[in-house]
């Protein structure tokens, strides 16, 4: 039975474990790193507490009800000799008895010159102010993670294209070398084949590194580990490059490469950006408390009513409620009007318009900044569109050579290295 078991577990071993390369999108790339962003949870939150922010303020439009019930035993200690006084809001009443009071109140704001609906005004603005920070929260992750990509893809291509080079100095050295022994070639160029085979090597290694460091930096955002050894790396637009057919088998995968460039309409205006749209949003809510602190210097007004119902016993506790019936109704309005403050309200008021003057620069400054971004990305784009276009005339014609020299290889008229 022992050996069985050995026998069992050898032939385990032995079986051939295939490994299946590790297919990755940008697509899915970008679904895991939003999935797993902090950044995006916090602003989400961000977005629910401002939600419960601006119920909490509505809330001030509704009339307040409170109801008040006191149950109290009071015990002279001068044996009746006592009278009634007065301390502050506190009564001292000379009698032994139980008391029970039940009061209900309404209150209303009746009149604030418009105060509370600029704070509620306010409340919308910062909602709004928190969904558009996830928005810009989610373009820049988009874009990190699109360089990210790029990066790794730039890289896993290089490697990929260096391979195939690789094999091509490789076949040069064997050609060359039988060419040195038959006496046809000298050693130097043999060495210079190898000369180049070390050197692509070393940017192999150089471009596999530069891969792994693009990959750990993807794993920050998106929670997922690659395997650089097992590792797929599909285009960014993976339908665009279907259309074109990088997916079919070449003969050649240097010679072959499919080269194609898009175009995209390149209007761009910084003031319809979300940037631009904070700002408002903000600037928008300084000018709001400014407006609230110019109400504040008008008096307000509020209505008021209460009723209460009162029983006492000098006796037993359980009495006293019994004796409970309505006692007094009151309705009345209040208001309050600041004669002084110090020049604080005033002092505020400069500060709040210093500080939309600071806001407005801040967002010309913001906006100048991403012009000028934008313009770097559009120079970059026409520069590489330029490479392009002499990369796939070089391509014809190195492929145009590629096809002759098979031509005369073919009909003997030419080695072929």
């Amino acid at each position: 039975m022992g050996k069985m078991k050995y026998l069992f577990l050898l032939l385990i071993l032995l079986i051939p474990i295939s490994v299946q390369s590790a297919e990755v999108s940008f697509k899915d790339t970008l679904h895991s790193a939003i999935n797993n962003s902090f950044d995006l949870k916090m602003s989400t939150l961000d977005i629910g507490i401002s939600k419960a922010q601006l119920s909490a303020t509505r809330a001030d439009w509704y009339p307040t009800l409170s109801l008040q019930f006191n149950s109290e035993y009071n015990k002279d200690l001068q044996n009746g000799k006592g009278t009634y006084a007065y301390a502050g809001n506190t009564m001292i009443i000379p009698y032994t008895q139980y008391r029970d009071m039940l009061y209900f109140t309404v209150s209303y704001n009746l009149l604030d010159f418009g105060i509370q609906g600029k704070k509620v005004n306010i409340a919308k603005k910062e909602l709004l102010q928190k969904e558009v920070s996830y928005n810009m929260q989610l373009k820049e992750l988009k874009l990190k993670i699109l360089d990210l990509y790029t990066k790794a893809q730039i890289s896993n291509n290089a490697i990929n294209t260096k391979k195939e080079i690789l094999l091509l100095y490789e076949n040069m050295f064997k050609n060359k070398e039988r060419m040195f022994k038959a006496g046809i070639n000298n050693k130097l160029t043999v060495m210079d084949e190898a000369v180049k085979i070390a050197k692509t090597q070393n940017e192999i290694e150089t471009s596999l590194l530069e891969l792994k460091e693009a990959l750990e930096d993807l794993s920050h955002y998106t929670n997922i580990k690659y395997d650089v050894a097992n590792l797929s790396m599909l285009p960014i637009d993976d339908e665009f490059y279907k259309s074109i057919g990088d997916k079919q088998e070449a003969d050649n995968p240097v010679i072959q490469t499919k080269i194609q460039k898009r175009e995209y309409n390149f209007e761009f205006d910084p003031n319809n950006t979300d940037e631009a749209k904070y700002y408002d949003l903000e600037i928008e809510k300084k000018e709001s408390e400014l407006s609230i602190l110019k109400r504040q210097l008008l008096p307000s007004f509020r209505v008021y009513t209460g009723y209460s119902l009162y029983g006492q016993n000098p006796n037993n506790y359980y009495t006293s409620y019994q004796d409970i019936s309505q006692r007094s109704f009151v309705v009345g309005i209040s208001s309050q009007y600041t004669l002084f403050d110090g020049f604080k309200n005033r002092a505020n008021r400069k500060k709040t318009k210093l500080e939309i003057e600071k806001l407005k620069v801040e967002k010309e400054k913001k906006l100048s900044e991403l012009t000028n971004r934008y313009q770097k990305s559009v120079n970059s784009y026409e520069t590489y569109s330029t490479e392009l276009e002499n990369n796939k005339k070089m391509l014809i014609n190195v492929k145009d050579k590629y096809d002759a020299v098979n031509r005369l290889i073919v009909r003997k008229l030419t080695e072929q290295a």
